[in-house]
């Protein structure tokens, strides 16, 4: 892990800090407590929810209160219970006792129940419908059904014709109560109380408790037969209930004997609406929690990285004459510090290059003079000491006698010594080295006749790089000299140039006299350490000045190797790059 930060940036550790020890907590904490608050929030909805079930199970039973009460008073009565039970003789018997029942119990059908009517139904032949009581017939549907649950009282809710007359369908709610009050000496009496179903509607959309936002569904089984908007919808059929949407409330209910459910459903904007009450609360946790750091995390991270950054700048800089100082200092901590102590270093470093650049430019200048005088001493040691004029007297007097021969040689000198006398430029290309190193040849072979034979190849593609001028005659005359001259039989002489591996190579092989291993130590040990005291000397000044020369032009970079066997004879070999093109 150590060694993973030590390659992140100063600024990607800032922020690896930030979220590792900042925002990773702050997460988790303000997860919690937005938990919480969720939590709270759920819980005061449920209770808002659980009111709003309560609110409508109280509104039923209060609306269906006094329709029970008159039917309790009703089941108690004995008067009633004669009544029922009585069989008349015709029906002005049964009227005569029905006006007495009237004014003794003050009986009516609507008995002061809004918009609803009291009917009793009763298994008495000689009862006379109308008025609030009828013959019980077994097989009307509300009967059936209330017959087969086989329980002392029940509420329904029906979607049957409006009346005998109406016969449009629209929604009811009836109760329906056995009174079997001495039933063992008496027929079977049912009391039906018919309600106003608008009625019950509109007294559950009027409570105060029930928001107009929350929805509710009463439902008998399947059947939704209770909502806020039951009252616009009372010629509708009963719609059936699907499910029970995620968040909804659910309150079982068991009145006069039938089981119902209230359903409480969730807010449709409550989304929106827990975010309007706890908006700022979260904005603000947000702010101090995530935003606040960042931006003081943002704020140290420049701080920092911004001045040591400048003070690396200053390090990379790449002038070579001296270190940039930091103009800008700002703040007064241990950064600040920093780059003052890097100021002053880079005022003292700045004052020791200039010393040292001076001394070295003094050096440089002290070296170039010696160069250029041992340029001039190695130019003295190549200058002629012969007259172009009495060479070529020679040649003209040689001619006139007809010695072609000598002319001819004559004529090969002169050329040589032109080469001497008009230096120029000190580079040549190795094809006009090579014509030079021909005509030496050629007059060597007039000296020495048959005892010397050479050869000269060179690669057509090697003729126009440049070599220093009049080095390789140089070596070509010391294989001469040491090798033709020393040894009675032939001498052959080779002089090659070709490129091999991307370098110049060049060789000059001779089969003369050759040197022994300490000779030939000593020799290469003199060559590759030359130096202009070395050049005083007389004895192979020649080789060591072509050497020098050839260094001079590549920089160093020359390769210079000599292979000798006593009796057999000697090989340089010169490689130098190729870039040295005239």
């Amino acid at each position: 892990m150590i060694r993973y930060l030590n390659n992140l940036k100063l600024g990607q550790k800032f922020r690896l800090l930030f979220i590792v020890g900042v925002l990773i907590p702050m997460l988790i904490t303000d997860w919690m407590i937005l938990s919480n608050i969720i939590e709270a929030d759920n819980t005061n909805r449920r209770n808002e929810m659980e009111k709003c079930a309560d609110a409508v199970e109280y509104a039923l039973q209060e609306h269906l209160e006094y329709p029970v009460t008159i039917a309790h008073n009703l089941y108690k009565s004995q008067v009633m219970e004669d009544f029922l039970n009585r069989e008349y003789t015709s029906p002005g018997d049964y009227y005569e006792a029905f006006y007495r029942l009237r004014s003794s119990l003050l009986f009516d059908s609507n008995i002061g129940i809004e918009g609803g009517t009291l009917s009793i139904y009763a298994d008495n032949p000689t009862i006379v419908d109308g008025s609030g009581f009828y013959r019980l017939d077994r097989e009307i549907e509300w009967y059936k059904a209330f017959e087969s649950e086989n329980r002392q009282s029940s509420l329904l809710f029906p979607y049957e014709t409006a009346s005998n007359t109406d016969k449009s369908l629209k929604r009811k709610v009836v109760l329906l109560m056995r009174m079997d009050k001495g039933k063992a000496g008496g027929c079977e009496k049912i009391l039906r109380i018919e309600l106003d179903y608008v009625n019950l509607a509109e007294a559950l959309e009027g409570l105060d408790s029930v928001n107009s936002s929350r929805q509710y569904l009463v439902c008998q089984d399947n059947t939704i037969v209770l909502t806020e908007s039951s009252a616009a919808e009372k010629f509708q059929p009963y719609p059936e209930f699907e499910k029970i949407e995620k968040g909804s409330y659910r309150k079982n209910i068991h009145l006069y004997d039938q089981d119902l459910t209230i359903n409480v459903l969730p807010d449709k904007d409550q989304g929106i609406m827990f975010f309007r009450a706890n908006g700022r609360r979260i904005f603000l946790m947000i702010l101090a929690n995530i935003v606040l750091p960042l931006i003081m995390m943002r704020m140290i991270e420049i701080s920092i990285t911004r001045r040591i950054l400048s003070l690396e700048r200053s390090f990379e800089s790449e002038t070579e004459d001296e270190l940039q100082l930091i103009t800008r200092i700002e703040g007064n901590d241990e950064i600040t510090g920093l780059i003052r102590s890097y100021n002053r270093m880079a005022l003292r470093m700045n004052e020791l290059i200039m010393t040292v650049y001076k001394d070295k430019l003094h050096e440089q200048e002290i070296n170039i003079a010696r160069q250029n005088a041992e340029l001039l001493a190695l130019h003295s040691q190549i200058n002629p000491h012969f007259l172009f004029n009495a060479l070529e007297s020679i040649r003209m007097h040689s001619l006139l006698r007809g010695e072609t021969e000598t002319a001819e040689m004559v004529g090969k000198l002169a050329v040589i010594e032109r080469t001497y006398v008009n230096w120029g430029e000190d580079s040549v290309s190795i094809g006009k080295e090579m014509e030079f190193v021909q005509a030496y040849l050629a007059l060597q072979k007039y000296r020495f006749g048959d005892r010397l034979k050479f050869d000269i190849s060179v690669d057509p593609d090697c003729e126009q790089f440049g070599i220093p001028k009049l080095t390789l005659v140089t070596f070509v005359e010391n294989a001469c000299v040491h090798g033709v001259e020393r040894k009675s039989t032939p001498v052959w002489i080779f002089v090659r140039a070709s490129k091999q591996n991307g370098k110049m190579c060049i060789e000059i092989e001779d089969t003369g006299e050759g040197m022994d291993e300490e000779e030939l130590k000593e020799l290469t040990d003199k060559i590759k350490n030359v130096t202009i005291e070395d050049m005083k000397n007389k004895k192979h000044v020649g080789m060591m000045n072509a050497y020098l020369r050839l260094k001079k032009i590549t920089k160093g970079l020359v390769e210079f190797d000599i292979s000798s066997e006593k009796g057999l004879g000697t090989v340089v070999r010169i490689v130098m790059p190729l870039e040295i093109r005239i």
